[in-house]
């Protein structure tokens, strides 16, 4: 691993892949938030990626990740999550964000299509494994809620 590598600062420090089902245990995920601008924009067009899909489109897994792991940083800026167990970067990102009534919109959008059997390859790679699908339901009642 490189001196400075900023996987280190979320939680990762093996220089081996990391494929796990929490919604930062993945190297994606990692490379997201070393690399993208934080900005609302940018985690906007992550999201539109997957909620604007069409309908009969496969989600590559590539773009499921990010998006999971964004909704996440959303639901934690409305206060909804254990923020104090995230990792420092994505605790930074949240109290960035604060509350942001768009992107929880596209989050919930963006949740709701990776969920789809059968059109989405990051739902076929965990339907072994319904805590997975119950995960990110429950991060979708999160964001409901927490527009209530």
């Amino acid at each position: 691993m490189v001196a400075g590598d900023t996987r280190v600062a979320i939680g990762y420090t093996s220089g081996m892949g990391t494929w796990d089902s929490g919604p930062f245990d993945n190297d994606a995920v990692a490379d997201l938030l070393a690399e993208t601008d934080p900005s609302p924009a940018s985690f906007a067009a992550r999201l539109r990626v997957c909620a604007d899909a069409d309908a009969d489109a496969y989600l590559d897994v590539d773009d499921g990740q990010p998006a999971i792991a964004i909704a996440e940083i959303v639901a934690l800026g409305f206060g909804y999550g254990d923020l104090d167990a995230a990792p420092g970067r994505v605790r930074a990102l949240a109290r960035m964000l604060g509350p942001d009534e768009d992107l929880r919109l596209l989050a919930i959008r963006a949740l709701r299509r990776i969920r789809e059997p059968g059109h989405s390859e990051i739902a076929s790679l965990w339907a072994h494994d319904p805590a997975f699908d119950a995960r990110i339901a429950a991060l979708v009642d999160r964001l409901v809620d927490a527009g209530s």
